[in-house]
């Protein structure tokens, strides 16, 4: 069972001495994991594990988040991390390198460990970096750990490389850089019921505004609703066969089961990408085409 996750706002004093992983962890990929497990190791030692992370900045990335909050928490949770400290960019990004280690890092939360990837920067400008880091730390008794840049296979461990496979339409190879699959959770919401139309009824969910969207196009796809799984197709993109307001949907029919769900939260996990959208002439060759979508997706889920 995994043990209730303390979550903080900067500023926030310890009560106890902390093993702290520094990062924004989006993705919580496999260089991410490594970084974090060094801090969850020193709970031996008497540490408390903790990740120090900055909030979902104000203004959205421009590619979106692999992430959101909540999704992080879950993992940090369910990789051992007791205490997640959570600030406000603005209320640290004037904070000299000094000013970070003293206020922050030894003050604040007590630190005793600190972990991070070889790229970490802190302080105004960004002015730190992992030599000045283990500089400062070593002035306060603070032991410094860094995770050097990590390869898959040849594919560079990165939030970058697994947006990038996720745009190609890759979401396996994504999965094994995210270990696990890439997901969404939200709402099962009212859409226009034009699936209910062509005998195959989805449902639509609703979509978190920060989140990245991987390539526009049919999947094969995991949808647990109420922690039960079903197999589906999943439709991420805009319609283009039928006229609107060009708003990004995710409607995902469920092989097995029928109901509306509406209200319900779902969690959808991409399986694999079957094709792209595309424009058909009339709503019967979309009919053919979902059939079609259907029985691939069918046999990639019996195979999982």
């Amino acid at each position: 069972m995994v043990k209730p996750l303390k979550i903080e706002n900067y500023p926030f004093l310890s009560e106890t001495p902390t093993a702290v992983a520094l990062g924004f962890f989006d993705g919580v990929h496999l260089a991410h994991r490594e970084i974090i497990k060094g801090a969850v190791s020193a709970e031996s030692r008497g540490l408390t594990p903790t990740v120090f992370t900055f909030k979902t900045l104000a203004k959205k990335a421009p590619s979106g988040e692999l992430t959101t909050e909540k999704e992080k928490a879950e993992i940090f949770a369910a990789l051992g991390v007791k205490q997640l400290i959570k600030a406000d960019f603005e209320s640290v990004k004037n904070l000299s390198p000094e000013e970070f280690v003293r206020d922050v890092l030894a003050d604040s939360l007590k630190a005793k460990k600190v972990f991070c990837g070889y790229n970490y920067r802190f302080g105004k400008n960004a002015e730190g970096d992992i030599f000045s880091l283990a500089h400062l730390c070593q002035k306060l008794d603070i032991e410094v750990f860094v995770t050097e840049e990590m390869t898959e296979k040849g594919e560079k461990i990165s939030s970058t490389e697994i947006k990038s496979l996720l745009s190609e339409g890759f979401p396996k190879k994504a999965e094994r850089l995210l270990c696990d699959k890439y997901s969404f959770e939200g709402r099962v919401i009212h859409g226009a019921k034009l699936g209910r139309k062509l005998g195959t009824p989805t449902l639509n969910i609703e979509i978190d505004e920060r989140k990245f969207l991987p390539r526009f196009g049919v999947y094969a796809a995991e949808v647990f609703i109420e922690g039960k799984k079903h197999s589906a197709v999943l439709n991420l993109g805009k319609k283009p066969t039928v006229k609107g307001d060009e708003k990004v949907t995710l409607e995902a029919y469920l092989l097995e089961v029928s109901g509306d769900f509406y209200g319900d939260f779902a969690k959808v996990r991409l399986v694999e990408f079957l094709r792209d959208e595309k424009k058909f002439e009339s709503l019967e060759a979309l009919k053919a085409a979902i059939e079609n979508d259907i029985s691939k997706a069918r046999e990639l889920l019996k195979q999982k």
